[in-house]
């Protein structure tokens, strides 16, 4: 306490007993500037402590983090390993399953026009068949009516020779 204040409290009245009781109270509940300074000093430790706490904590969870984060590229690599291989082996499935019915479709397609072979080259036969069923129909109406028209003529000549009388020729 102040040396003004303790006598402006005399002056109003307080006893000197009570101005020095209540100085020494005072004294002892004040800080003093080293005490300021002290009790600064221990929270700036305090603090630093912490700060450093609380560093350490977060280097450790970004550490964790770094780690978790590398492990999980890590499985999502292995997983995308995995799915290209699957997806290589239903590829090469899918490709053999193709190549199968390919093939089978080139041995169908085979059969079929071997088939159709067949069935062209039989109806070639019956074509040619009835070719020369109809050549000869043709051929034996016309030989029919060669023979009407032979036997149209010798008859004629048949009924000129009894219509003419038969003189014998004569010379000059």
């Amino acid at each position: 306490m102040s040396a003004a204040a303790i006598l402006k409290l005399q002056a109003s009245g307080f006893s000197v007993e009570q101005v020095s009781a209540l100085a020494e109270l005072v004294d002892t509940q004040a800080a003093t500037k080293a005490d300021v300074e002290a009790a600064s000093h221990k929270l700036d430790q305090k603090i630093d402590a912490v700060r450093t706490g609380l560093d350490q904590k977060i280097d450790g969870a970004e550490h964790r983090l770094e780690l978790k984060v590398a492990e999980l590229k890590s499985d999502l690599e292995a997983t995308e390993h995995r799915l290209e291989a699957k997806i290589a082996d239903v590829r090469t499935g899918l490709d053999q399953k193709i190549d199968g019915v390919e093939h089978r479709l080139e041995l169908k397609i085979g059969e079929l026009k071997a088939g159709l072979e067949l069935k062209v080259e039989g109806l070639d036969r019956k074509i040619t068949e009835v070719n020369a069923n109809t050549l000869k129909w043709v051929i034996s109406a016309i030989g029919f009516q060669t023979l009407l028209m032979i036997g149209t003529v010798v008859g004629a000549v048949a009924a000129l020779m009894k219509a003419i009388p038969q003189t014998p020729l004569t010379h000059p």
